[in-house]
């Protein structure tokens, strides 16, 4: 399909409010939206008719790992333009630069650095215990071309602080898991940028913490679904073959599923998980903040690339009392602020970039609808969903040996 062409009587669900335009003519010229118009008429210009779907902005997946080859193109071929990766390696920077280039399908990626801890959790972790230390993980950071620091919490209070320092001296963004020596409110205070995860939030017993950190401007990514994965296989046992789309993740990832879940059981610290006890410190923070973005946590355990970001619209709504159009704002507007490229995407507007998602249903009136996507489009190029379809053929049917893994 060439970059240069025309989505014909379109109802655009542009994100600026809650309102349809109905019937609206799209112009896609060299990777934009180039005009908006109720009749665009221009000869010589390819068509593709969208009368009856919707069109919005293409949707964000804010945190993601790019632990294999194959997750980006899961990704895009489920409607997702957009992903931040929380571990970056100098894979992945490859991996995304083969993406920009066009030479692998999947979205744009935004990234962290490696995972920083002050003890391994995760094997190859990045381990810092001094300021010094805790100084050159900011530079290496700065100097390998990633968008944030992301820090596990058991960092040294001296070394985190020098982190924050340095980090906020270059102006590069630190984001995670928070810190076991640091207070909450001393974190908000740092400028630390976003909570990854509803677990990493304050218990509800400490709902001041809560209320301070949502009043920061602190950014919060609940991952609901990888919550529901915990409780659901490692909490409660369930069978992880019963997870929609199972079949999807080709045999690489269905056995490191399994590998990690026992692992999890074995460390016994889920034992008295309490799942709605999760769900109600997020309560708090979205009575005090809308500062939410939309995230699953991919590839964990039971939580599928691409598919698994139209289940985490339905929790926004499902656990948090969310509309529809609250919902898609994380995974489009919000994601857009957060990064820093609100100029560029996250809206449809004249000028923006035109990666999109055409859809049969409305997703303001209902979230689900999402998942009928019929095309995605990226940087202008328009994939429909038959190309979507052969996408997820082609990872699901790789073997474990053609899987180039990080982890």
């Amino acid at each position: 399909m060439s970059d240069l062409y025309i989505l014909r009587n379109a109802n655009l669900v542009t994100m600026e409010d809650d309102r349809v335009l109905p019937n609206m003519d799209l112009f896609i010229a060299n990777g934009k939206i180039y005009k908006i118009s109720p009749h665009i008429d221009i000869s010589d210009v390819a068509e593709r008719d969208c009368t009856g779907k919707y069109v919005m902005p293409g949707l964000f997946d804010c945190h993601a790992h790019m632990d294999s080859d194959d997750i980006t193109e899961m990704l895009i071929a489920c409607g997702v333009t957009s992903c931040r990766n929380m571990w970056g390696f100098p894979e992945t920077q490859q991996w995304r630069r083969e993406i920009d280039a066009g030479i692998r399908p999947g979205p744009h990626v935004y990234s962290t650095g490696p995972l920083t801890d002050g003890v391994t959790y995760w094997e190859g972790s990045k381990i810092v215990t001094t300021p010094e230390e805790g100084h050159r993980a900011v530079l290496e950071c700065f100097q390998g071309g990633y968008e944030f620091v992301k820090t596990y919490p058991s960092i040294p209070r001296d070394a985190f602080l020098e982190i924050m320092r340095t980090a906020n001296e270059l102006g590069i963004k630190v984001v995670g898991h928070g810190n076991y020596e640091v207070s909450f409110k001393e974190l908000a205070d740092l400028g630390y940028y976003s909570i990854e995860h509803i677990s990493c939030l304050p218990d509800t017993q400490h709902e001041e913490d809560i209320i301070y950190l949502a009043e920061s401007g602190m950014w919060s990514c609940p991952t609901v679904e990888v919550a529901l994965t915990i409780e659901d296989f490692v909490h409660q046992n369930g069978d992880l073959s019963k997870v929609p789309h199972f079949e999807n993740m080709n045999p690489y990832w269905q056995q490191d599923w399994y590998k990690v879940t026992q692992w999890r059981k074995d460390k016994h610290r889920y034992d008295d998980y309490d799942f709605m006890e999760e769900i109600e410190r997020e309560r708090i923070f979205i009575k005090h903040s809308d500062r939410i973005l939309l995230g699953t946590d991919v590839p964990n355990p039971g939580v599928t690339g691409g598919f698994s970001i139209h289940n985490e619209l339905e929790h926004l709504v499902r656990y948090f009392g969310f509309t529809p159009y609250q919902a898609l704002k994380c995974g489009t507007v919000n994601a857009a602020a957060h990064l820093g490229i609100s100029h560029r995407v996250g809206m449809l507007k004249e000028g923006m970039d035109a990666d999109l998602l055409v859809m049969t249903g409305n997703p303001l009136e209902n979230v689900s609808n999402t998942r009928s996507f019929t095309a995605v489009i990226k940087d202008g190029c328009y994939h429909d969903k038959a190309w979507c379809e052969d996408l997820l053929a082609r990872v699901k049917n790789r073997t474990a040996d053609d899987i180039i893994a990080l982890m």
